[in-house]
């Protein structure tokens, strides 16, 4: 009897890491809001919503919505009314989101950080 109970438990829980790294892969975030053609301008020719549709949206959801990661729409100049701590976590990372200091250069985060306080923070 406890060895048929053990099967159907490690079956259940093998089940649900199945879907779970199903939804990992499968996730399919809303499509982010076009960059304007002014801000890509400003940003030195750096379109950060480009970068933010294949670095960030998988968390924080194409329309800054959230998912695994905290909303940005709407909140994200509220929490970090100073753009620079909000650079220095996209930089360095912060709880569960990881560090992008070696996958986006100084520009492109900040590019980023501008495209989710103007595009997705309005």
């Amino acid at each position: 009897m406890l060895r048929k109970f053990v099967s159907w438990f490690e079956i259940a829980a093998l089940l649900a890491v199945a879907v779970f790294i199903g939804m990992l892969f499968l996730n399919d975030p809303t499509a982010p809001p076009a960059t304007p053609a002014a801000a890509v301008e400003a940003a030195g020719g750096i379109d950060g919503g480009a970068i933010y549709g294949n670095r960030c949206a998988g968390c924080h959801g194409g329309d800054g919505s959230g998912g695994i990661g905290p909303r940005l729409a709407g909140k994200v100049v509220t929490r970090f009314p100073d753009p620079a701590a909000q650079i220095a976590v996209v930089r360095d990372g912060r709880r569960g989101m990881p560090s992008f200091a070696t996958r986006l250069s100084p520009e492109e985060i900040a590019a980023v950080v501008e495209y989710t306080r103007t595009v997705l923070g309005s």
